[in-house]
């Protein structure tokens, strides 16, 4: 449902008269660069372990390796080329064969440097740093089981300039989680203790395509 809303989002911008808002501007060899921007963003995942909770036998099968799902950022930009923006993402893992499924959600502080800012091709770099969970969903009413730590990511992508409102992004980042504790939030606590600490990790990449709209 995500993806053909997204799809959808992307047609009416890419048909949207506004792009001849900007003929004016092209004709003074002048780009508006607008500060403010919020975008939508579909994602697909990928990990390298989901063995991140502490117990034995959890998660209770093997999970897909791909997963799918969305991601929401705001942010403003400094000078020309540096983007600072705070974003959320959130995708799930099927388990094979099973009702349960792992969900992974992230929350960053990033920051992007564009280059040729003023061109419709925008190639990017972009890092960013915040926290990140695995969220496995136990069978139907059970609840959760929460794995909590750092987070970060670091890579780039292509800002396509559609007018002063309007780019599509394509991005491509490795992402990396440090997991330092978990929550038993299922119900009728099925572990022993409330939380206890990890010390492992995952390493994964991350693609997403999405729609930003400048202010």
């Amino acid at each position: 449902m995500m993806r053909r809303c997204l799809l959808v989002v992307l047609l009416l911008v890419v048909s949207m008269p506004v792009m001849g808002a900007d003929n004016a501007a092209s004709d003074t060899n002048e780009v508006k660069l607008r500060k403010w921007h919020v975008g939508i963003q579909s994602a697909v995942t990928r990990r390298n372990t989901f063995d991140v909770f502490g117990v034995p036998g959890m998660p209770p099968g093997e999970v897909e390796d791909r997963g799918e799902g969305a991601g929401l950022f705001v942010g403003y930009r400094f000078g020309d080329r540096f983007l600072l923006d705070l974003q959320g993402t959130y995708g799930t893992h099927k388990i094979v064969d099973r009702p349960e499924e792992i969900g992974e959600a992230e929350f960053l502080f990033t920051g992007t440097v564009l280059f040729r800012e003023r061109s419709t091709l925008q190639p990017f770099l972009r890092g960013g740093f915040g926290v990140g969970a695995q969220i496995l969903t136990l069978t139907p009413d059970t609840g959760h089981l929460i794995s909590f730590g750092t987070a970060a990511i670091a890579g780039g992508g292509l800002q396509v300039r559609l007018s002063s409102r309007f780019s599509l992004e394509f991005e491509m980042v490795s992402t990396f989680m440090n997991f330092l504790e978990v929550y038993d939030e299922s119900s009728g606590n099925l572990w022993a203790e409330n939380n206890w600490q990890v010390r492992t990790s995952n390493w994964g990449t991350r693609f997403g395509t999405g729609v930003v709209v400048w202010f």
